[in-house]
């Protein structure tokens, strides 16, 4: 028993001796003298709009760009690390997302922060009608709730989820006119049958706007060698924001309404002769549920058909 009792002794006072060596820190407590506040954001109006919109059937899709300023509303700077967001478009879910500013502030100091929003509007409708009306006579309400990571010199904060910002914009753009080209290798004039000839006028249309629209024609007028040989419309084609759609158009002339001139210029376009190819008339971009475009008047196409 003796044994033991010297053993338990000796540690006992190893212990004491540890913690008398261990080093201590110089602050005996800490005092919280003001509360911790998150950044907040300031939306820029200037800087927020719809910036392509492709309605369902060319493209089915939004994009948007959310400009705004976050502010540092502590005593002492911070920085602000990242943020996960959700943006909701009328109330509905539109985009998850998280972006990583790494922003530094100094006391009330502010700077710019950009979302951009991009979805998908296929089988959406309640966020597709939200949009159309953007470009006409509503703004479209949106907000964005998220958490921010921010930190001081000695500490790492994280917020909990709360709405971030929210606000209203109108569409930035309205539809541009489609840049026409004939292709050549493609279009081709013909004899269906014996007496009954086809002009195959193949255009690409390229949209070089940020909003998509369909591209269609009336009474578009075909022109061979400088004279006209038929006349039709021309059916609703897709051209997506920033892309080029082909589109096939078929004539189909009727021989016993054509002057001698037009005649002559379709016999040497079907016999394999290069002939000068025109197409002219009304052409119309239908935004839908917007509104319908006319292609400023003027336009034409021209090339030469083998």
């Amino acid at each position: 028993m003796k044994g033991r009792t010297w053993v338990i002794l000796a540690a006992a006072c190893v212990a004491l001796l540890v913690t008398a060596c261990a080093p201590r820190t110089e602050i005996r407590r800490t005092e919280q003298i003001q509360d911790i506040l998150p950044p907040v954001f300031e939306l820029v109006p200037g800087q927020t709009s719809i910036e392509r919109f492709d309605p369902p059937g060319a493209g089915a899709m939004l994009e948007m760009t959310v400009g705004t300023l976050v502010r540092n509303p502590n005593q002492y700077p911070v920085k602000v690390e990242s943020i996960t967001y959700d943006v909701f478009l009328e109330g509905v879910r539109a985009v998850r997302g998280a972006i990583a500013p790494d922003v530094y502030l100094e006391p009330d100091a502010t700077a710019p922060v950009s979302f951009l929003v991009t979805t998908d509007l296929a089988g959406r409708n309640e966020l597709f009608e939200a949009a159309a009306r953007a470009f006409v006579d509503r703004p479209l309400e949106f907000s964005i709730e998220g958490s921010i990571r921010f930190s001081s010199a000695s500490y790492a904060f994280e917020t909990r989820p709360k709405e971030l910002l929210a606000g209203s914009t109108f569409a930035r753009r309205t539809a541009q006119a489609p840049l026409l080209s004939l292709d050549e290798q493609a279009s081709r004039v013909y004899e269906l049958s014996p007496g009954v000839p086809v002009a195959q006028v193949v255009l690409l249309a390229s949209n070089p706007g940020d909003i998509g629209y369909f591209l269609h024609g009336k009474e578009l007028t075909l022109m061979l060698g400088g004279w006209p040989v038929a006349t039709d419309d021309m059916s609703p084609v897709p051209i997506a924001a920033g892309e080029t759609a082909r589109v096939d158009l078929l004539f189909y002339p009727i021989t016993s309404s054509l002057s001698e001139e037009s005649m002559t210029a379709l016999r040497a376009a079907m016999d394999g002769y290069a002939t000068l190819i025109r197409l002219e008339g009304d052409l119309f971009m239908d935004v839908l549920g917007v509104d319908s475009f006319p292609v400023p008047s003027g336009w034409s196409v021209t090339g030469f058909v083998h």
